[in-house]
């Protein structure tokens, strides 16, 4: 009952703020493509209903380009042997925000290949990318900033000391396994140090599958294999004050999924 509810006052609010029933609250179909050998694009919106969702798509493109631009930038300087992988994952696709995790693995010489994980979310109301400090509260966005990705674009970052809190409180928690919990406290030093009293700068996304905010922020290459993606519950998040928007889409897409 109180998840019917929920979604009824979603579907209030989706009314309240000017959102077509039939456009930003329903989950949009998204069509997967290749931009290359191991490049996935970033999959497009079929059969887009309004200029919301034509403007993704097209900006979508062009981030495309962009990685297209950049492989053949990292095969011309590092040679036959360089290589570059992306995975592309549609992480929610509705109702309200469209978001995508990219997962970067490149080699263009040098000492060893480089992995990186980074997202981008957009608002299926404008078209356009989320401005977090209209989601989150400010204790959660802390500093705001673009952060150059290994394709050279710019994507948001959040230097939050109690968004990294929360990170550090679901990584890796200890288990009854001895030998597990040994083998994790480099790992657990790893992400819990910061550089000059700071916190790292973060990439967060909404997870439907997760049902929650996912997480995650780079280390350094030898310690690259502990930069796991937490996610924190729509029930934590509520508690830190961020906005039932982006809680409530989170827990209808969970709710829609198959």
């Amino acid at each position: 009952m109180k998840g019917r509810l929920r979604l009824a006052a979603f579907g209030v609010l989706l009314v309240a703020t000017g959102v077509p029933a039939n456009a930003a609250d329903r989950i949009v179909q998204m069509q997967a493509a290749q931009v290359g050998p191991g490049i996935d694009a970033f999959p497009q919106i079929v059969e887009p209903v309004d200029d919301a969702e034509r403007r993704i798509n097209a900006a979508l493109k062009r981030l495309d380009a962009q990685v297209r631009k950049a492989a053949k930038s990292c095969k011309a300087e590092g040679g036959a042997n360089t290589s570059w992988e992306r995975g592309v994952r549609t992480a929610m696709h509705g109702p309200r925000f469209l978001s995508f995790e990219i997962n970067d693995g490149t080699y263009c010489g040098g000492a060893h290949p480089n992995t990186g994980t980074t997202a981008i979310v957009y608002d299926l109301v404008t078209g356009t990318p989320v401005d977090w400090t209209t989601l989150l509260p400010p204790a959660l966005t802390g500093k705001v900033a673009l952060a150059t990705q290994a394709d050279e674009t710019k994507m948001v970052t959040l230097s939050s000391k109690r968004l990294h809190a929360l990170y550090l409180k679901a990584y890796r928690p200890e288990t009854g396994k001895t030998n597990a919990n040994a083998d994790d406290k480099a790992c657990r030093d790893a992400v819990t140090e910061t550089v000059s009293g700071e916190p790292p700068a973060m990439t967060v996304w909404p997870d439907a599958e997760a049902g929650g905010l996912a997480v995650q922020f780079d280390l350094a290459h030898v310690v690259q294999a502990c930069a796991d993606t937490v996610v924190i519950p729509t029930s934590t998040l509520r508690r830190e004050g961020v906005q039932t928007v982006l809680t409530d889409a989170i827990e209808a897409a969970q709710a829609k999924r198959p």
